[in-house]
């Protein structure tokens, strides 16, 4: 497959990359890039939307995104109460007080799910149920800040709607009250309250924790403007905040005269940290076409700077494992039956110069080519970013063993192992210690937003209670547990 060279300055650093869209290293090629090599051709274009015979499959709004159907408004979403939340300073923290009686800092460093990211986009509702910050609250932490949006641009990034007009996964964009103050280069306003203590990004924003940010951002804007990806590489319905916007959510909660986030933290000294890394990786790497491999070295090496930075803060932290993100319904959407049903003829898929016979255990991506198929316009020989074969499947359960336990056993810190609360969640087996059971189905159930990847606010609870009974264990701490049904009533007044 076709590429092409590009070179890229970061800071006083050169990097000549070849832009090729297959499935070798692209992890690493997404940790690096994400900011910029996933948004480049957007070609919006407004159709009537319009029943496609008896599957009445939307005509889409964005040609490179054939799931997105129409654009709306919405209100800003109302801000939960937290009125049974405990208040501040009657927790009893065990370990985990500071030395001096102060109220300890917490701090975060993780992806999209810490960042309160749903729906396709990051929002002020979001933020304020994201597990980090409902386990502020439940801790009776007076302090701790989410960076969160304005309530005038409280709809954040955008985000998105399930439209049920239509027999295949579809969605309206959410496009009023945004955060941008330029549309077009996603620049954003420096966030106005202080020091924000959950510094976390989606699309594995760690990995530009190290970069000269305003010299990368202003040169990816650049970049962008003159040299655009093709088309053809732009084939997939993400539901992801691509393109600039992680550079920007960054740029907002960091001064502007910083050299680097890393820099900026370090005139932090956090007490508690929480570390929530490379469930984004996997996360890209799958929606991109699978990743014959394990993680690139650059994810690991993030991580372990996280870990020595909360090391040499002297602060007591806890560590997540990744899940396994091929159980997220995004992957589940499209089955070979469902497909061979319109073509009644086998479908194939391109793997090197190779044409592969799909079967059962091909994973069907939202891409184009896809839902060609889906509406009968032929291409039955799918491309190697439309499917996921059983050969490209990289599973996380090695990087949990050899690298997220054994920095445990090294280091002697706590884990919450949402590889299998997940697990447990997806099997439908989870119930909350208050009785309320959790529904992993799709779309109809309260654990997974309408992306299809992120948790929803019940499910943010539900993560918030692991990390508090593993903080109580650990630390010898007494916090409340969230009452999730409590929670849920809640959030259906506000949704």
């Amino acid at each position: 497959m076709a590429g092409r060279a590009v070179l890229i300055r970061f800071g006083n650093i050169l990097v000549l990359l070849n832009l090729v869209i297959m499935k070798t290293h692209i992890t690493i090629l997404s940790a690096v890039l994400s900011g910029f090599t996933l948004l480049a051709c957007s070609n919006v274009v407004k159709q009537e939307i319009l029943p496609q015979g008896q599957d009445n499959i939307a005509a889409p709004l964005d040609s490179l995104n054939p799931l997105i159907t129409d654009e709306i408004t919405r209100p800003v979403k109302a801000d939960p109460s937290f009125s049974w939340a405990p208040k501040p300073g009657t927790v009893d923290l065990g370990g985990l007080k500071t030395t001096m009686g102060n109220e300890p800092v917490m701090m975060v460093i993780g992806e999209a799910r810490a960042a309160g990211y749903r729906d396709g986009g990051l929002y002020r509702q979001g933020q304020l149920t994201s597990y980090p910050n409902l386990v502020a609250r439940q801790m009776g932490l007076a302090n701790f800040e989410q960076g969160l949006f304005s309530k005038e641009e409280g709809n954040g990034t955008g985000y998105f709607e399930q439209d049920s007009r239509f027999n295949i996964p579809s969605w309206s964009k959410v496009t009023n009250n945004l955060a941008f103050d330029n549309d077009k280069t996603k620049e954003m306003r420096p966030f106005p309250g202080g020091f924000v203590h959950n510094i976390s990004v989606p699309g594995n924003g760690i990995s530009k924790y190290d970069l000269n940010l305003n010299v990368l951002y202003n040169e990816v804007i650049a970049f962008e403007r003159t040299s655009p990806l093709p088309a053809s590489a732009l084939t997939a319905n993400y539901l992801w905040t691509t393109g600039l916007v992680p550079l920007a959510l960054i740029n907002r909660i960091i001064p502007a005269e910083k050299r680097n986030v890393w820099t900026h933290l370090e005139e932090m000294k956090p007490d508690i940290g929480i570390i929530d890394l490379n469930t984004d990786v996997y996360t890209i790497a799958d929606i991109s076409g699978g990743e014959n491999g394990l993680l690139g070295p650059r994810e690991v090496v993030q991580e372990r700077l996280a870990i020595d930075y909360f090391r040499k803060k002297k602060a007591k932290y806890i560590y997540m494992t990744v899940p396994d993100v091929l159980d997220f319904p995004y992957f589940k959407w499209f089955t070979l039956k469902k497909l061979t049903n319109r073509t009644n003829r086998p479908i194939y898929s391109v793997w090197g110069s190779k044409s592969v016979l799909a079967d059962n255990s091909t994973i069907f991506l939202p891409t184009v080519n896809v839902i060609n198929v889906l509406q009968g316009k032929g291409f039955e020989t799918l491309e190697e970013q439309d499917v996921i074969l059983p050969s490209e499947i990289s599973k996380p359960e090695w990087h949990n063993d050899s690298e997220v336990a054994a920095y445990a056993k090294e280091f002697g810190h706590p884990l919450v192992d949402f590889y299998g609360v997940y697990k447990k969640i997806i099997n439908g087996d989870y119930v909350s210690d208050d009785g309320f059971r959790i529904d992993p189905s799709y779309p109809n159930g309260n654990f997974f937003s309408s992306d299809g990847i992120h948790p929803t606010a019940i499910g943010q609870a539900v993560l918030a209670n692991e990390v508090i009974k593993v903080l109580n264990k650990s630390y010898q701490a007494k916090i409340p547990l969230i009452n999730v049904g409590m929670f849920a009533a809640e959030m259906e007044k506000v949704k």
